[in-house]
Parts: C-alpha cells; sequence; structure tokens
C-alpha cells in the first residue's frame, strides 16, 4: 500500500519532492522511522497541499509510537482528500484505539465509500460495531470482508464468533472451523471453534479443539478456562480443577473463571482446598450464586451447620436466583447434621 500511494505521488511532483519522498520511503522500510519522519517533513513543507505526504508522515510518527501526532496527520490527508481510502483507514484505527467509536466508524464508512472492495476497512467497521452491541450489522460487516478477502482468518473468526452470539451455530462453527485452517497456530481461533463444538454437545472433539488452543496459548486464560468447563462436562473433574486453576493463575481477578474453579475444584474432592477455593471465588465476587452455592454445599457436607446457615443467608439474597435454587439452598441446610467436633 505504502509504495502504490508513492507511485500516484511521484507521477505529479517535482524532482526535490520525489528525492524527499524516495529518501523517506528508503529510511522507512530500513526501519529507520525518525529518519523517515524528518524526510516527509521536508517534503511536507515543499508540498503542503499534498494529502499523501500527510499519510506518509502519519505511518512514521505511528512507528514510532506517536499516536495523536499521526492522528493530526492522517486528519490533515482526508482533510485535503476525503476518498484518501488508507488514510482513512488508518485514521479509523487509532480513533478506535482511542475508544472514539463514532468518529472510527465514520471514517471506515468514508474508506469504504470510496472503495467498497476494501476488505479490512469492512472488518474494521465490523470491529466498531461489535463494540456498540450492533452485532447484526457487524455479522453483516464481517461477512462483506470475509466475501473480499477468503483468505482473511481473522474475518472469519470475528464473523463466526458474531453468528455465535446471533444463535447460528452450524454457520459459526463452518466459521469458526475455516479459521482454524485459515490461521492454524491463532488460539484464539481454536478456542471459539471448541466453544461452538462445545454448544452442540460435542464435547470430545471440543476438548481436542481447546488442547490444541492451550498448546498454542499457553498464557491464553479463555482457552485454560474453556477446556476446563468442557472437561467438567465429561465428569473429568481433576482435569477440569487443573485446567480451571490454570486459568485462574493466569488471569486471577475473573470472577467467572473463580467460580469454574470452586465448582470444579469440588466435585475433584469436597475437601479444605475446595473450601478455600471457593471462598476466594466469593471474595472476588460477591454478587456471584455459583461460588456461595458449592461453598454452602461443602460446609453442610462437613458438617458445618452454622457456616451452612451463614452462607445460606448470603446466597438467598443474591438476586435473580431461580425457585428451584433457593429451594435446592434451603433443603441442604435442613438436612445438615453437625460435625462429632461441632456438637460438643
Amino acid at each position: 500500500m505504502f509504495a502504490a500511494v508513492l507511485l500516484a505521488v511521484l507521477a505529479v511532483a517535482n524532482p526535490e519532492f520525489v528525492n524527499r519522498l524516495e529518501s523517506g520511503r528508503a529510511l522507512f522500510k530500513a526501519g529507520n522511522a525518525a529518519g523517515a519522519l524528518k524526510a516527509f517533513d521536508e517534503a511536507a513543507k515543499m508540498a503542503p497541499e499534498n494529502a499523501s505526504v500527510h499519510y506518509f508522515r502519519g505511518l512514521a510518527l505511528e512507528k514510532q509510537g506517536r499516536a495523536r501526532d499521526a492522528l493530526a496527520a492522517y486528519r490533515r490527508a482526508v482533510s485535503l482528500d476525503v476518498k484518501f481510502v488508507e488514510a482513512q483507514n488508518n485514521l479509523g484505527g487509532l480513533l478506535l484505539a482511542e475508544g472514539k467509536i463514532d468518529l472510527a466508524v465514520a471514517a471506515f464508512r468514508a474508506a469504504i465509500a470510496s472503495k467498497p472492495d476494501n476488505a479490512r476497512a469492512y472488518f474494521n467497521l465490523g470491529v466498531c460495531l461489535e463494540r456498540q452491541g450492533k452485532n447484526q450489522e457487524a455479522l453483516d460487516a464481517y461477512q462483506q470482508a470475509l466475501k473480499l478477502d477468503p483468505r482473511d482468518g481473522q474475518s472469519a473468526l470475528n464473523l463466526g464468533v458474531a453468528q455465535r452470539r446471533a444463535g447460528q451455530q452450524q454457520a459459526a462453527s463452518a466459521n469458526l472451523k475455516l479459521a482454524t485452517q485459515l490461521s492454524p497456530k491463532d488460539p484464539h481461533a481454536w478456542t471459539n471453534f471448541g466453544l461452538v463444538l462445545s454448544d452442540a454437545g460435542k464435547l470430545e472433539q471440543a476438548q481436542t479443539a481447546l488442547r490444541n488452543a492451550t498448546q498454542l496459548g499457553p498464557n491464553f486464560a479463555p482457552a485454560w478456562q474453556a477446556l476446563g468447563r468442557v472437561q467438567f462436562k465429561l465428569k473429568q473433574h481433576p482435569a477440569a480443577a487443573a485446567a480451571l486453576g490454570k486459568a485462574a493463575l493466569l488471569d486471577p481477578k475473573s470472577g467467572p473463571i473463580a467460580a469454574d474453579h470452586c465448582q470444579a475444584q469440588a466435585a475433584k474432592k469436597p475437601d479444605a482446598e475446595a473450601v478455600r477455593v471457593c471462598e476466594a471465588a466469593v471474595a472476588l465476587d460477591s454478587r456471584a450464586a455459583l461460588p456461595r452455592y458449592v461453598l454452602l454445599k461443602l460446609k453442610a457436607a462437613a458438617g458445618d451447620c452454622q457456616g451452612a446457615k451463614r452462607m445460606l443467608t448470603a446466597f438467598l439474597q443474591q438476586p435473580d436466583l431461580s425457585e428451584r435454587g433457593k429451594q435446592g439452598a434451603t433443603a441442604l441446610v435442613k438436612s445438615c447434621t453437625p460435625a462429632p467436633a461441632a456438637r460438643k
């Protein structure tokens, strides 16, 4: 893209201006962003109304981590040429990174209006729409991106995730499988493929996909969590507890991971370690019903009836509990038999 834009500039530029741009390009390709910026700045002084030179400045600034200055350069480029697709796309990317979603959407839509076959602009637009909670519109954008670039694994992945969210399980499964084929080393692709297989009840296949995910991304907590949840469904409780324990170490602030770890640890062995894990989960997320219920069950089973009663009071205060859940927890406490040590 850099070379294509440069050739368009050279076709209409004077020799000195061309020399500065060629020098900047050579320095940029060599990894010397600071030297490239200096050359582009000199070129900009010669032709301040040339949109392309401001685009090049933006590239060099972005490479140096100067996002705000790059943003200004891209804005200058599109103000001079609203149909400058590459500048609009890069502008949108920086606006998206800053959380200015509405402005980013406008930039990507402008890029698409100028070049309707721009797959990257459609993909970026999909990311923005997804963050706005517009899942169907995001799905449509990802679909168009994949249609324009059928070899883009990221578009297949994001499309599959959006389709899974929309309940389109068969289409989601097909696109997430495609994502693993196009990006076979991406743990995100394998994790999401494993999740959609689990949704369909294909637990053994899901476990295989999720083991791939953990091997490719050993520090990717969602992969370990998904693997642990599938293993729990398969009643492989020691393996599930180990996988979820790994996820908890990688993401110690995640309430959902802690709750899953609590459940698996208690199923593995209802002992003091399970109590510790569940108490940690409750401390991490006071609104989570699952670890409270499991902890209540552990205390009742151990004969700690007073502790179980305290947990019941807290459990019943949780919002959105089903009547069945309330009745089950109450019955556990009522049937609790104090341990011998507690009766003395």
